[in-house]
């Protein structure tokens, strides 16, 4: 059991630190939860009609914030997949459109070497007339 000068700077940090809801916590409260938490079967609080609050265990709580974390990481993971297969999609457009626009540049060579040549014959049939 810790000493009784721990006990009492365990009670007023309790005091100092409102609730969750954010208002103060009783006295009588921090007193019942430090003696709750400091002595395993306390009859005091019993005898004085002080109702100790089932507590959930460590293990317990460590449980439930774990399947919430876990629940977080399969959304996240959801998302994240969504987003690669998104990605992915893109990717292949855009591969998709950049090998069609080297071939229509390819295609566009073609024709202008094919264009060429016919105005080269063109200027040569008039060159000789």
């Amino acid at each position: 059991m810790p000493t009784v000068q721990s006990a009492i700077t365990q009670m007023e940090n309790q005091l100092a630190t409102p609730t969750d809801d954010g208002q103060p916590n009783s006295a009588t409260e921090v007193v019942a939860d430090v003696l709750d938490k400091n002595k395993k079967n306390s009859h005091f609080l019993q005898n004085v009609g002080v109702k100790i609050r089932n507590r959930r265990s460590s293990l317990q709580n460590v449980q439930a914030q774990l399947e919430v974390e876990r629940k977080t990481n399969v959304e996240l993971q959801s998302i994240v997949n969504n987003q690669r297969e998104a990605m992915n999609d893109l990717s292949k457009q855009m591969q998709e459109t950049q090998q069609a626009r080297i071939k229509d540049q390819e295609e566009n060579r073609k024709k202008q070497a094919v264009l060429e040549v016919k105005l080269e014959l063109l200027l040569g049939q008039n060159r000789q007339s």
